[in-house]
């Protein structure tokens, strides 16, 4: 919100647009962020981060495989995917801190100026509503209802003008903990059967065991609401297409090597 607003009492109806369109603006690069705040949906995202872990381990592989890499690599793919599976989880925690410091910082924002300036806050409730299609008597109700109690009020600026919904979080150390979790699982469930395998058997292996973990993980997201084929075509052409760039990259510094 405008630190101008705290200068005197008069406000016109371009400044209250202006305010309200500012202070979405910044809601708008919050949620744009990399982990949202929202509802609780960290165990669909863990599955999310299967997929990721999937893919990383392909990639590993498929650059080894590039350069020539002819010794056995489960070991190595296994190392990898627990260290990126744990920076994963460092990420998404620290990502988290990061977006609920910024939706606490503007609660706290909200409740001064709820505080300082009621005259203000109940204008901008007018103006919210007005836009909504409300008129008088109507309009001058709603504005009194809203406006008779700070939370309530605290309540509906945050929604109606930042467009954050109060729900609950998970603490940024177990959003850490699922993103690190699902990653983890599925780095671990094509690297380490490449332990057991032959050489000669390895790539089989990695394209069939890739295939089918993306499939499950696929079924397991894209189910419940019917997007099986999508997300399973999704994660299969990020697979091949990256797959294929990383592989000519690969071989083609490895011959200039």
């Amino acid at each position: 919100m405008q630190d101008q607003i705290h200068h005197g009492p008069a406000t016109t109806g371009g400044d209250m647009a202006d305010h309200i369109s500012e202070a979405r603006q910044r809601a708008r690069r919050m949620l744009a962020a990399e982990a949202h705040v929202g509802p609780v949906d960290d165990a669909r995202q863990s599955i999310a981060r299967a997929r990721d872990g999937v893919l990383l381990i392909w990639l590993i592989w498929v650059a080894l495989h590039g350069f020539g890499v002819s010794a056995e690599v489960g070991g190595i793919l296994v190392a990898a995917g627990v260290g990126l599976s744990i920076f994963i989880g460092l990420v998404a925690a620290v990502a988290t801190r990061t977006q609920l410091q910024y939706y606490e910082s503007e609660l706290e924002r909200e409740r001064q100026e709820i505080r300082n300036t009621p005259e203000h806050e109940r204008e901008e409730v007018r103006a919210l509503y007005a836009a909504k299609g409300f008129r008088p008597p109507l309009l001058d109700q709603i504005t009194d209802t809203i406006c008779a109690d700070d939370d309530r009020l605290l309540k509906v600026m945050m929604e109606e003008e930042l467009g954050f919904f109060i729900h609950r979080f998970n603490h940024p150390a177990m959003v850490g903990l699922w993103h690190a979790g699902g990653s983890l699982v599925g780095a671990l469930a094509l690297a380490v059967p490449l332990c057991f395998v032959d050489i000669a058997t390895a790539p089989l292996w990695m394209i069939a065991g890739t295939t089918v973990l993306l499939a499950a993980i696929a079924l397991i997201r894209g189910s419940p609401k019917g997007q099986f084929v999508p997300m399973f075509a999704t994660s299969i052409i990020l697979g091949g297409v990256t797959g294929g760039l990383v592989h000519f990259l690969a071989g083609w510094l490895h011959g200039t090597g």
